[in-house]
């Protein structure tokens, strides 16, 4: 582990003095660009802001055809759910009644 430290030591003030300017350089100001670029740029933000805005109005659109389309769904599952919620009932009434014919015909057969 310290062999590595023996060669880089003697190379250390070098690196420095190499890597000072980097770590030192002031920081370059944006240099304007040229108005007619400024121009043709805001013009390209209108077109994109224009495309975007389209974009929002389709998806807002597919969006709710979406919800319309899961809110009839709903209803088809929940109406199912209903029906499914009454045969149960209907079940548990006619096995509750097979079992008081059951224990009756018991009663009467002792």
């Amino acid at each position: 582990m310290a062999a590595w430290f023996t060669v880089a030591a003697p190379l250390i003030p070098e690196i420095l003095r190499l890597a000072r300017p980097y770590f030192t350089r002031a920081p370059q100001q944006a240099i304007a660009p040229p108005s007619d670029v400024v121009a043709v740029q805001i013009v390209e933000l209108q077109d994109v802001a224009a495309q975007n805005a389209e974009s929002i109005k389709v998806l807002a659109a597919e969006m709710q055809k979406t919800i319309a389309t899961l809110q009839e769904a709903s209803m088809l599952l929940e109406q199912r759910l209903r029906r499914a919620h009454r045969l149960s009932l209907a079940a548990v009434l006619v096995a509750g009644v097979a079992l008081a014919v059951a224990v009756a015909g018991y009663a009467l057969a002792r």
